[in-house]
């Protein structure tokens, strides 16, 4: 798919405090509206501000409005988190440069960063973070090695295997780094032999600890899946959450929620499997709130003035 970059200017402020409780006193910061990853499970392509596919609005002015409030609060952020509803590393130089501007000021001043991305990372943002490499949380999103699975599911997403080699450099300039197993997709690439390929790449790859979750499932998503996937593949998926009652999680109240019977096989599957590799594994407490509360990661605490519990970027 060709985008289309429309170059616009923020009138709201830069950093926005998400509500929900795995972000919450966490300021969160988009650069651009829309996402040229254009997943097919992503719930934040059903929001109302959403440009049209083909379209990304790029906010030009972030920096500089950044800035300002910035200087304007007597208390800065300790963190800040990119992004709710996009990528701060989309294939987009003009969105590059203004994400680059954006984590270069902050972390000059002291504010750490974290970041949940699909991209490819350049060699120009893995030497910034390796000057400031305490102050930079990363999360790579990558749930299968197999490149039918990115083509169906994240078209145009970085392929698996450059994502592992966002992982390796990352982590070989210090930088910590943890995998999002999500979302997990029911009867896709969640097999026993899938999920031992997996870790083991990641294991070699210097992590030490993951998340998982599975796909919760909005109305918008499953349009979604419905318009692009074979209908066949889609059926299936959505088969199994037939008969799942409608419940609020995290922000939205039409939500449906994969039987946690499976959900429970998948997640003790995937711990005893991180496990024999020496990988901590986590389930996202946000996107399960029927089951034991967990937190998606153990090094994250102080992240804000209280007590910091889940760092949970979809």
């Amino acid at each position: 798919m060709a985008f289309r970059l429309i170059k616009e200017h923020r009138k709201t402020p830069a950093l926005k405090a998400p509500s929900f409780g795995c972000l919450k006193g966490i300021p969160a910061i988009n650069v651009t509206r829309g996402c040229p990853h254009y997943c097919v499970y992503c719930y934040a392509r059903g929001f109302p501000n959403v440009p049209p596919p083909g379209e990304i609005h790029l906010y030009i002015n972030l920096p500089e409005l950044l800035e300002r409030e910035l200087e304007k609060k007597k208390r800065p952020p300790r963190w800040v988190s990119f992004s709710t509803a996009s990528d701060p590393f989309p294939p987009i130089d003009e969105v590059l440069e203004i994400s680059y501007r954006i984590m270069e000021l902050l972390l000059s001043r002291g504010i750490g960063i974290s970041f949940l991305t699909k991209g490819t990372i350049p060699p120009d943002f893995v030497e910034l973070f390796a000057r400031h490499r305490e102050l930079v949380k990363a999360r790579v999103g990558l749930v299968s090695l197999n490149d039918d699975y990115q083509k169906l599911f994240e078209p145009f997403a970085a392929p698996p295997l450059l994502r592992l080699a966002n992982i390796r450099k990352l982590a070989a300039a210090g930088i910590e780094v943890s995998v999002r197993m999500d979302p997990l997709i029911p009867g896709v690439a969640v097999s026993e032999g899938a999920v031992e390929s997996l870790v083991k790449r990641l294991k070699v790859s210097q992590v030490t600890s993951l998340s998982v979750s599975a796909l919760v499932l909005r109305p918008s998503v499953a349009f979604q899946m419905a318009n692009e996937l074979p209908p066949s593949l889609s059926r299936t998926i959505l088969t199994y959450y037939r008969g799942q009652p409608w419940q609020k999680v995290i922000t939205s109240a039409k939500t449906k929620l994969l039987p946690a019977s499976i959900r429970l096989r998948q997640y003790q599957m995937i711990k005893e499997i991180s496990a024999r590799y020496g990988l901590s594994c986590r389930v996202c407490g946000c996107k399960n709130p029927d089951l034991p509360r967990e937190f998606c990661d153990t090094k994250v605490e102080g992240l804000t003035e209280d007590k910091f519990e889940q760092l949970s970027l979809f």
